[in-house]
């Protein structure tokens, strides 16, 4: 039997709490190597802070609104260095346009985690 989770329900808004918490959360323990593994190339956006930022607006005490701006700010980054210089890795020769569409979807999925907590 899988593993059991509690959603509880906001009764003002009949949304459940903490869903863009738990999107995020799982999103970022499916996609975060990647990520980290992307920004590699891109030493002035060390992977693994860039993510531990997102991971401190899940924390308990932190507000879905926080969430959401820390979310929007690291699609943001991510936009941003696809004009930026990137030290390519041996597997990279000649596939600029491929670290490009990675940054552009990891964007594109935190910019959808942003818009889930814009609405929860």
């Amino acid at each position: 039997m899988g593993r059991q989770e509690l959603i509880t329900i906001d009764p003002k808004t009949g949304v459940p709490r903490a869903t863009a918490h738990r999107l995020t959360r799982r999103f970022l323990a499916r996609h975060g190597s990647g990520l980290d593994d992307l920004l590699r190339r891109f030493p002035q956006v060390p992977g693994p802070a860039f993510r531990h930022a997102i991971e401190r607006c899940l924390e308990p005490r932190e507000t879905t609104p926080e969430l959401q701006i820390a979310l929007e700010e690291a699609c943001d980054t991510l936009l941003s260095l696809q004009a930026e210089e990137f030290h390519p890795l041996p597997v990279d020769v000649g596939k600029r346009l491929n670290i490009d569409a990675g940054l552009r979807w990891y964007a594109a999925r935190l910019r959808d985690l942003a818009q889930a907590a814009r609405y929860m």
